[in-house]
């Protein structure tokens, strides 16, 4: 539907108009008035109207995250400038404290030796004396002594103005920095709150931009941690530095000097272990499983030397407390027992009952070497076996008693 407007006038003939001439005169005001509402309404006519948008007004609404996304941006720019800031007047604060020190020291020291050169004075005054004194007499010596009278006291004059001009710069010096003390720590002060209102705000862009900022450092104390030996502020700070983006190269080989840092750690704790482990019964077995302890974790070539020390030296201890047992273990097994050797222990066993369902076995005493004796306990519960466990089984005496059982038989 075409929404245009037109307003059509039609144009009065010529007699018309020289009719209405003479009438035009006396209405003239009315007929202007009437003439611009006429052609204010044709103007106003002719417009058109569409009920569509501008192109300029056609427009994809922004999300919530890009709308996050513009905040977190200047958030962060605003967070950096603070802190590039802050970090930008300690230090200058910090040269110009040095400044002022080094400025203060040096008026100290020259007020100390005006002050050393006027205290020496009269010595000086005095030893003079005593050389004109020795070579000098008569009128020689007069003229002397009030020469020497006149150049000490011009000079201790001099001396005394010198000390006083330079106690006075000390004295300014030090108000200075006690002014400047103040000055330097509202000014930190003002920055800090500064920053801290923008983190305050932007928490989560704050933790990112020191960060970034820490980076290098965080990387360079990671590195320290791990030549100290303090392997877990080590991995605090390498992921921190990982999360600041320092440079990649450089994360790279701390992770390397962590890696060779934690496999040795591993290792001389398996060593320690190891040495606490001694020639006690059962140190062969707990030996070989710190070796297998060590070979899982990559490290076995660290630890084999002094584990296989350690386990030469079990083994030996080992072999001396079987033979030990040996002679009591063949002693049971005249008595009708099966025992087992285990190292610093005897289990001797007993056949019970021999049926058609099979044989049964009781556990009848246990042996434990404690010192340099031999201990006999007695299991308080009763402990019967239908299959005796395979360490039994493995034992010689039980193949001899096998035989005999065989040979029983037959």
């Amino acid at each position: 539907m075409d929404s245009t407007m037109t307003l059509v006038c039609e144009t009065p003939t010529l007699p018309t108009i020289v009719a209405v001439e003479e009438s035009t005169k006396e209405n003239a005001p009315e007929l202007a008035a009437l003439e611009a509402s006429v052609a204010f309404a044709t103007l106003e006519s002719t417009t058109e109207y569409s009920t569509e948008l501008p192109a300029c007004q056609i427009a994809v609404a922004p999300t919530l995250k890009e709308i996050e996304s513009e905040i977190a941006a200047a958030a962060q720019q605003r967070i950096e400038a603070a802190l590039r800031d802050l970090n930008e007047t300690r230090a200058r604060i910090e040269r110009e404290r040095s400044a002022r020190e080094a400025a203060l020291k040096t008026a100290q020291e020259r007020a100390g030796k005006t002050r050393a050169e006027l205290d020496g004075l009269a010595g000086e005054r005095t030893k003079m004396e005593l050389r004109a004194q020795t070579f000098l007499v008569g009128d020689a010596l007069k003229d002397t002594q009030a020469k020497i009278h006149l150049a000490f006291n011009v000079r201790q004059l001099e001396l005394e103005d010198a000390l006083a001009v330079a106690e006075a710069d000390v004295q300014e010096m030090q108000t200075q920095i006690q002014a400047a003390l103040i000055s330097d720590a509202l000014e930190l002060q003002l920055a800090e709150q500064y920053l801290a209102q923008l983190e305050t705000a932007a928490p989560d862009v704050a933790n990112a931009v020191r960060l970034t900022a820490t980076a290098q450092e965080n990387l360079t104390a990671a590195r320290q941690a791990v030549s100290d030996g303090l392997l877990r502020d080590a991995e605090i700070l390498l992921e921190k530095a990982k999360a600041g983006h320092a440079d990649p190269i450089q994360i790279g080989e701390v992770e390397r000097m962590l890696a060779v840092a934690r496999k040795n750690q591993t290792a001389r704790d398996l060593i320690a272990r190891i040495n606490t482990v001694g020639n006690e019964p059962g140190a062969v077995r707990r030996i070989r499983r710190f070796i297998e302890e060590a070979e899982n974790a990559g490290v076995a070539n660290l630890v084999t030397h002094d584990a296989n020390r350690a386990l030469e030296a079990a083994r030996h201890a080992a072999n001396a407390r079987y033979a030990q047992a040996r002679p009591i273990a063949d002693h049971l097994a005249s008595e009708g027992f099966v025992p087992v050797v285990g190292d610093g222990r005897i289990e001797a066993w007993k056949e019970i009952s021999r049926n058609s369902h099979g044989t049964a076995w009781t556990l009848d005493r246990v042996m434990l070497l404690r010192g340099q004796s031999w201990e006999t306990e007695t299991p308080r519960v009763p402990i019967t076996r239908r299959q005796l466990p395979k360490r039994v089984q493995n034992s010689r005496w039980f193949n001899h008693h096998r035989l005999e059982q065989n040979v029983s038989a037959q």
